[in-house]
């Protein structure tokens, strides 16, 4: 297999971007003595960290070779040899206070390898396989000399993530190759498990539920975290290199775009709606810190003012208040009394959508058992998808059996179907029943 087959799709394209901005902050460094001075200073400091760390390393991790550890230097020659790489790195293991990890670099022009201590004991506990792989995945960084890369794009750092996809790309063709080269793809999904659990836990390890971290763990946050990082998360790291060697079984789950995008929409909506709230208040002179406490903006509102100018009640119904608290008998007394069920507060919240919010599934019941509206919308989603984003799958199938229905698109333009990527109910109830 040639290296481009095992190159990720993404690698290039990342790299080229990369290339082209950074010589284009070259260029504007070198016609400035302002810039190439900060250009100096930038270098001169990463090579001063860099020297250091290694440095320390070098003089106190224990350096495998014909003496020291020769079977696992033995290994280490073989790989070497089989990816044609031209000079075998220096190897060095140092202790890793529990921590596993593994990385290529480079030192006064000398390739090096570094592997913790945790790592390393996987081949005196029958994992010699998985370090195997391990050890081929740091070479494969050496052999298409990703760190000098990372060196010459150094300026790409200034646009945001872009990097840090340049990195994580490298990450998925170094498991690619590693996995090749090994030829054992389940003891490459296995050293990527035990990265993330530890080196006794990982056989124990439902891989397929891990995987499915994929799809129900995506959110926002998760996103985020992976975007600013320099690897990939490591559920999409195994499926991918067992997609990659074609082993029987691999799942194909993706990240729930919708989920994301909601978020991402809904951070950004709230930012911008309290930036811009902050800023007209300013603006209008009419929001001091002193006037904060002098007027009394802080302090209690009188019933008669705790309204809004709207048709709609600031304040919690009773029952919307029962339902809060999470006080069954006050809601069943409510309810016995003739409270109006679909009483709305001033962003249109049905009782019902409270129960939803506070994942209270024993009064959802109750509520639809007496009749509330199982496709009751606010300002913000309607009682399927604002269960949908507490990933509340029970509440889900009690509302779609009181008649929720998968398909009606909240305020925000979802469904419960997109949200959850499938395309018809039958898919919509095998999804939220696994």
């Amino acid at each position: 297999m040639s290296s481009r087959e095992l190159t990720s799709n993404r690698e290039i394209p990342y790299f080229v971007i990369s290339v082209i901005f950074s010589l284009l902050l070259y260029i504007l460094a070198i016609v400035s003595l302002f810039g190439m001075a900060i250009l100096l200073v930038l270098f001169a400091f990463l090579l001063y960290a860099n020297v250091i760390m290694l440095g320390s390393i070098r003089g106190n991790g224990i350096r495998i070779s014909e003496k020291q550890f020769p079977d696992e230097y033995a290994r280490v020659v073989s790989l070497s040899e089989k990816m044609n790489l031209k000079k075998v790195p220096d190897v060095f293991v140092i202790h890793s206070e529990g921590a596993f990890n593994a990385f290529a670099t480079r030192f006064l022009g000398r390739n090096m390898v570094v592997i913790y201590s945790e790592v390393f004991e996987l081949a005196r506990e029958k994992g010699e396989a998985e370090l195997d792989f391990i050890i081929a995945h740091e070479l494969s960084h050496v052999k298409r000399r990703h760190v000098w890369k990372s060196i010459l794009t150094m300026p790409a750092q200034f646009i945001p993530f872009l990097s840090q996809a340049y990195s994580r790309s490298c990450e998925y063709t170094c498991d690619r190759e590693a996995a090749y080269y090994i030829q054992n793809g389940m003891s490459a999904k296995q050293a990527l498990t035990i990265l993330g659990v530890g080196k006794r836990l990982y056989i124990e390890v439902n891989e397929d539920a891990y995987l499915e971290q994929i799809h129900s763990e995506s959110n926002i946050a998760v996103w985020l975290s992976e975007v600013l990082s320099s690897h990939p998360l490591l559920p999409k790291r195994i499926q991918a290199v067992g997609n990659f060697m074609q082993i029987e079984g691999t799942p194909n789950y993706y990240s729930n775009t919708s989920k994301i995008a909601l978020g991402l929409g809904a951070f950004i909506g709230i930012f911008l709606v309290g930036y811009i709230g902050v800023i007209a208040l300013f603006a209008a002179g009419t929001f001091t810190y002193a006037s904060l406490f002098s007027e009394g903006i802080f302090s209690e509102l009188s019933p008669e003012e705790d309204t809004l100018s709207t048709d709609y009640p600031l304040t919690l119904t009773p029952l919307m208040e029962a339902v809060s608290d999470g006080d069954e008998e006050e809601v069943n007394n409510l309810l016995s009394s003739g409270t109006n069920l679909e009483e709305i507060d001033s962003e249109q919240t049905t009782a019902l959508h409270y129960a939803i919010y506070g994942n209270n599934i024993a009064i959802a019941e109750i509520l639809l058992e007496a009749g509330a509206n199982p496709n009751t919308s606010d300002n913000y989603s309607n009682a399927l998808t604002a269960a949908l984003e507490y990933e509340n799958y029970e509440m889900v199938a009690l509302l779609y059996e009181y008649g929720a229905d998968p398909t009606i698109e909240d305020p925000q333009g979802y469904s419960a179907l997109n949200m959850l990527e499938v395309y018809s109910e039958e898919e919509f109830l095998n999804t939220i029943n696994r």
